[in-house]
């Protein structure tokens, strides 16, 4: 008799859950697809937009399909035909679509929101419409023009009015939400509130993993509960050999997956440093690290055993996801705006750092490749933002003052984007920018804005996809043939050895939601392997981390640095 591989048990459990989603779709009632790493989710959602693009008549009203970014709203569009009554946008296209026409309301909302702060009476006074641009937040010709966050904080207070949600119900049928964790969670609130617990407007279909929040967990929505709602979790691992799908499961043995990956020639491995009898750093945040050239060195020695157990092969790729990384800061030159930004550097969550990762590089080389579709991508627009002549000679002339200002400060860097009006730059940013004008900034503000705008780009370029380094942030739903993943100190809000052996449903208030948040981060780093992973703690670890790692990893995997380092 045939031996099913691990693709067919696999697949076969896949399609099965696929049809679980189908026949919840026809019920009617709001579904949540719990997807874990390598599940497919993706798969499932387009499952989905095929059947509802084939059935088209079970649904009478419109259908929106919210994504994470314009490639997904893309590719969407590309598979529904011209006339389908599915809507893919982006959350923010979404929310403008449905208050652009209430005009009277978004003005009168501007002040409850405290939007007008930075304008002048004259200026308040004479508008008289509202509309949504990708820059900053301005006045002119009496158009207020909103910032691109403006538009969710509206959204979600118009959901507050019984008759915008009647309206927003008798246009849409059904909402899909792909990476509903990341959602806004304020927007989420309402929607549960209003719509999803009182079983009334849209059907409500979610996509995502609560597991895999990691940015600004206080403004995203992560898990989502609601008798409302039927909970459909996927249970096939497509990117993951077993023996790493063996430890993601120890990891989360509430979501067990079975791997469809019929190689077994993978690897797991922890590395200790208990052994290390010299000295450590004594006090802040680096407490008990290595020294600086000590950790330097065993990253390098540990990566070259590694490469001797296979790890080397030209076809497969290597990542090192850096829990710690001031000494490399140092290698990188980027040391003073580490020093400065700490862990807002570090997690990729100070609001400078995003600006410049999200928007502002991305459009220097847009407009250095001359690339408009790519600029369109960046800006999240659906005009393109160089039709009009005068517009190109406006971008022109910010790519000619960006070519020079990113050779200078962060300052210097900040005033081109400012002065341009074409950039969005958040409230806080400005709120920072225009305090340092006046000299009124606070400190760490002021010693940000004199670092060289070059250590900027030294940190992006360490941490992008190109890099065989990377922060856990920065490697979200990305997949790797091999993973070395450096744990130790250095981030505030990061401190696995004294939290991850706890037990969730003991935990409360602060202590659950540094659970929560070091919990994320640990399985989103190891579920990016394909096929070899490998952990090495560089401080000291008690025994009750010890023994977690034991039980997730297997006593046999894990050893002491000077075991497998023979110098």
């Amino acid at each position: 008799m045939k031996q099913i591989s691990n693709y067919e048990k696999a697949k076969k459990i896949a399609d099965s859950i696929d049809r679980e989603i189908i026949e919840v779709l026809k019920s009617k009632r709001s579904f949540c697809v719990e997807a874990g790493a390598g599940s497919g989710k993706t798969h499932s959602l387009l499952n989905v937009i095929n059947w509802l693009e084939e059935n088209a008549s079970s649904y009478d009203k419109a259908v929106a399909c919210i994504t994470y970014t314009n490639v997904a709203v893309d590719e969407i569009k590309e598979r529904i035909s011209t006339s389908s009554a599915i809507i893919p946008c982006t959350i923010h296209a979404f929310a403008w679509e449905a208050i652009k026409r209430f005009q009277k309301d978004l003005i009168v909302s501007l002040n409850s929101l405290e939007l007008f702060n930075c304008f002048s009476q004259e200026e308040i006074e004479s508008i008289n419409k509202v509309n949504y641009t990708l820059g900053t937040r301005h006045i002119e010709d009496s158009i207020m023009y909103l910032h691109h966050d403006d538009v969710i904080e509206i959204f979600a207070l118009f959901l507050n009015k019984i008759k915008f949600r009647k309206l927003l119900s008798q246009k849409y049928s059904l909402i899909l939400i792909d990476e509903y964790q990341d959602s806004s969670r304020i927007i989420m609130e309402k929607f549960l509130e209003f719509f999803i617990n009182q079983n009334k407007g849209p059907q409500f279909g979610l996509f995502g993993d609560y597991w895999q929040t990691i940015y600004s967990l206080d403004k995203v929505c992560g898990e989502i509960k609601s008798e409302n709602i039927v909970e459909i979790k996927k249970k096939s691992n497509f990117r993951s050999q077993e023996i790493i799908v063996e430890v993601l499961n120890n990891i989360r043995p509430e979501l067990p997956q079975i791997s469809a990956i019929n190689e077994n020639d993978g690897e797991v491995l922890v590395i200790l440093t208990n052994n290390y009898l010299g000295p450590r750093i004594p006090k802040g945040y680096y407490k008990d690290e290595l020294p600086d050239l000590i950790l330097h060195d065993y990253i390098l020695n540990v990566f070259a055993e590694l490469k001797k157990r296979g790890w080397g092969a030209k076809e497969e790729t290597t990542k090192i996801f850096m829990l710690t990384h001031k000494m490399l800061s140092k290698q990188q030159e980027y040391s003073n705006l580490l020093e400065v930004l700490e862990n807002g550097l570090k997690e990729q969550t100070d609001p400078h750092v995003n600006f410049f990762n999200n928007y502002l590089e991305p459009i220097y080389y847009s407009l250095s490749e001359n690339n408009a579709s790519l600029l369109f991508e960046i800006l999240g627009t659906n005009r393109q933002p160089l039709e009009a002549r005068g517009k190109k000679l406006e971008w022109k002339k910010l790519y000619k003052g960006l070519d020079v200002s990113r050779k200078k400060q962060i300052y210097d860097v900040l005033k081109c984007a400012y002065e341009s009006k074409l950039i969005p730059i958040s409230d806080k940013i400005l709120s920072n920018f225009i305090s340092y004008e006046k000299g009124e900034a606070d400190p760490k503000i002021n010693r940000l804005y004199q670092v060289k705008y070059s250590e900027v780009i030294n940190a992006l370029t360490f941490f992008n996809e190109n890099s065989i380094y990377a922060t856990n942030h920065g490697v979200k739903g990305a997949e790797y043939e091999n993973v070395f993943m450096v744990m130790g100190k250095g981030w505030n809000n990061y401190r696995f050895e004294n939290i991850l052996y706890k037990k969730e449903n003991e935990l409360s208030g602060k202590q659950l939601e540094s659970f929560i948040r070091n919990r994320n981060l640990f399985y989103v780093g190891c579920s990016r392997a394909k096929k070899r992973l490998a952990i090495m703690i560089t401080i000291p670890v008690e025994k009750d981390f010890v023994e977690y790692l034991q039980d997730v990893f297997g006593k046999e995997n894990i050893v002491e640095y000077s075991e497998l380092v023979k110098i």
